[in-house]
């Protein structure tokens, strides 16, 4: 005969186990610093984002991304700056030139804030299970005074049959949303 209640207990730990499992094995960390609180109508400008790794595109992608994350957490007006196919990164201090071309553009477009940043890491980790791995380090930028008014980088590994996109969206996502529309 079935002992029921040894059985429940059993699930139970396999239970525990599975989901403790599930949790390392997607793992993902981010840290930031405080938001500035946004309005709905704040106009933000998704500028270009490095890209420091060995998969082309990457920052495009990110960008991409962000830009919807963006609009999906409640920003109306969400643009792309035009790509400046010279500078690398916004916020690397070998192209301050840059910068203050980007943040000009964004004066005369009436642009609030700029979102700009970096991919570290965006491929899938070498191995049996091929895990995708993304890494990313953004920075918000108040075009009125210039200054970076939050930053935050974030990583997540995710499972061998997840997909690298799946992977960097639920990141991305993760990672900018602080910057949520206050209503």
């Amino acid at each position: 005969m079935i002992d029921f209640k040894k059985f429940a207990r059993r699930a139970s730990w396999y239970a525990a186990v599975a989901a403790s499992v599930l949790v390392v094995a997607a793992c993902s960390t981010i840290s930031n610093t405080g938001a500035p609180s946004l309005a709905a109508t704040d106009t933000v400008a998704v500028g270009q984002i490095a890209n420091y790794t060995e998969t082309p595109d990457a920052g495009r992608s990110a960008g991409s991304i962000a830009a919807n994350a963006l609009r999906v957490s409640g920003l109306t007006d969400v643009r792309l700056a035009p790509a400046d196919t010279s500078a690398n990164a916004m916020f690397d201090t070998a192209q301050r030139d840059s910068l203050d071309k980007k943040l000009e553009w964004a004066r005369a477009q009436h642009v609030h804030f700029v979102l700009t940043g970096a991919v570290e890491e965006w491929r899938y980790k070498a191995g049996v299970d091929g895990e995708p791995v993304v890494g990313v380090t953004f920075e918000l930028i108040d075009v009125a005074s210039g200054k970076v008014v939050w930053s935050a980088s974030g990583s997540k590994t995710g499972w061998s049959r997840s997909g690298l996109s799946g992977i960097a969206t639920a990141l991305i996502g993760d990672v900018l949303s602080p910057l949520g529309a206050h209503r």
